[in-house]
């Protein structure tokens, strides 16, 4: 049997690269979960858009610059 199921990943805003990328999992089945790695693999989420780690810095004043 052939079932569709929902699964969840995230993708750089900027560059669209997966957060799963140096993992063996290619997606999730909680949502919250994903979050959970998007934060240890320390990207950054500014609203609904999330960004690697190549995509964004701080600046001398601790504040978010998207590159």
């Amino acid at each position: 049997m052939l079932k569709e199921v929902k699964m969840f990943t995230i993708v750089c805003d900027s560059c669209g690269c997966d957060v799963n990328e140096p993992s063996d999992y290619s997606c999730w089945n909680d949502e919250n979960y994903v979050e959970d790695i998007r934060e240890e693999a320390g990207w950054e989420k500014v609203d609904d858009k999330h960004y690697c780690n190549d995509c964004y810095e701080y600046d001398d004043n601790d504040e978010l610059i998207i590159k």
